[in-house]
């Protein structure tokens, strides 16, 4: 796999602001889990309203060896790597009080949620 690397989340918060933090895993054959790529994209949406949101990844390039998976992890926060964000609209700078928000990601026939991969065949 070499190129850059995408997430495309159908998701919907019950907040004015959120977090969408995708991460491309290894795992081997005994389980453990290594980060290979990973993005975050901060989106200001209608509340409770469907969304497709695009986390861009980056661009790597790796071999997935026999045996081992590949893991995608997706969350809405990686704090201390990225700025916490508090879920209520606010700003940044300014927000003083924080609020727990409800996610939900889709995957459906209308709403396909998926990891774009650049993948280089072997020859």
């Amino acid at each position: 796999m070499t190129g850059r690397i995408r997430a495309v989340l159908f998701a919907t918060t019950d907040g004015p602001s959120t977090d969408w933090v995708a991460r491309l895993c290894d795992v081997d054959e005994h389980g453990v889990s290594c980060n290979v790529a990973d993005g975050i994209v901060r989106v200001r949406v209608t509340p409770d309203e469907p969304a497709e949101h695009i986390v861009d990844l980056w661009s790597t390039s790796i071999v997935f060896r026999a045996g081992h998976r590949i893991r995608v992890q997706v969350t809405s926060s990686n704090f201390p790597r990225w700025d916490r964000n508090l879920n209520t609209g606010e700003s940044e700078r300014s927000a003083t009080t924080a609020r727990d928000a409800r996610q939900q990601i889709f995957h459906d026939p209308a709403r396909s949620s998926r990891i774009v991969l650049p993948v280089v065949a072997a020859q």
